[in-house]
């Protein structure tokens, strides 16, 4: 599974980041739940914006270029709020459209919840934190895995959308716990105090050398082969990465496709998170700084503060 790369020459860089950072398309909230922003643009060089953003707590839903109500049947008080990126296959047919089938499946999935389970999920949650990070982990599992199913049902369905796939990275936040599901290369970042680091695992080829010892990171970033995916939903997958931990007062993430990370260093990203901007500054200046440096790909982002 490999995702286009495309070449852009300086000049055609250069005159093309002018004329698209006004294009930069942001969603700015403080809800109940979290302070985040959310920003995606197409890039300098794709033609369709092929990445799908979610953002979903009791106040509202976001999608791109749009806030919608939240459907009323998703019991976010007792599930947690929900934050997503989607990044579907470049060079692929209908990468959108496995995006958001991803995106839309994990979330009706992972809220699906009868009246009783309610109940049980929030005394859980309450009470014991360790037992809820299990729960919670294992719902969220078994919702990327019936994305994968819909989206591999969907390709069955639709000639024209043969060879879909997509990246998925999902964060859940309740209470003091954050929750991660992950497959693909879209990534999940925590800045804590001064301290920023990458939280998921990149399911790719060299992702796996470097594992074993066969390469090191600085060559992984530098390889050519950096964009070929070994796990995406709609493809197949081994496992789903998943992680839970404790929400400290001040902590920030960054879920994003690959097309801000390809294109800034984690260094850079730090500095731009840590900076004393407001959120939504912090959201456009990464876009920015993407395509500055090229914008190969489409660039979509959130930036979640819990409350």
């Amino acid at each position: 599974m490999i995702k286009e790369n495309i070449t852009v020459s300086s000049g055609e860089k250069e005159n093309a980041v002018k004329s698209h950072i006004s294009e930069i398309e942001c969603i700015h909230e403080r809800t109940v739940e979290a302070e985040y922003c959310a920003c995606t643009h197409v890039g300098l060089k794709r033609k369709k914006n092929d990445d799908f953003y979610l953002a979903l707590t009791s106040d509202g839903a976001a999608v791109p270029g749009k806030v919608t109500s939240r459907p009323g049947n998703m019991p976010v008080n007792v599930l947690g709020a929900m934050f997503a990126v989607a990044d579907g296959m470049g060079g692929h047919p209908a990468g959108d459209v496995a995006a958001r089938i991803a995106c839309n499946t994990f979330r009706d999935t992972y809220y699906e919840l009868s009246g009783c389970r309610k109940l049980l999920y929030s005394i859980v949650g309450m009470v014991f934190p360790p037992l809820a990070c299990r729960f919670m982990m294992t719902r969220m599992e078994r919702a990327m895995e019936r994305a994968h199913e819909e989206i591999c049902r969907h390709e069955c369905n639709h000639e024209k959308c043969q060879g879909l796939g997509t990246t998925l990275s999902v964060l859940v936040t309740l209470g003091r716990l954050a929750i991660i599901a992950h497959v693909g290369d879209s990534r999940i970042y925590r800045l804590r105090e001064e301290r920023f680091e990458l939280l998921t695992l990149d399911h790719t080829f060299v992702q796996d050398l470097v594992d074993m010892g066969e390469m090191t990171r600085k060559q992984a970033d530098e390889s050519p082969m950096r964009h070929v995916l070994m796990q995406a939903l709609g493809q197949g997958f081994d496992e789903v990465f998943s992680w839970c931990g404790m929400i400290k007062k001040g902590d920030q993430f960054l879920i994003c496709s690959d097309g801000l990370n390809d294109m800034v260093s984690d260094q850079k990203i730090s500095e731009v998170m840590s900076g004393a901007e407001s959120q939504e500054q912090r959201c456009r200046e990464l876009v920015k700084l993407a395509l500055e440096a090229g914008g190969k790909d489409n660039i979509t982002l959130l930036i979640v503060e819990p409350c």
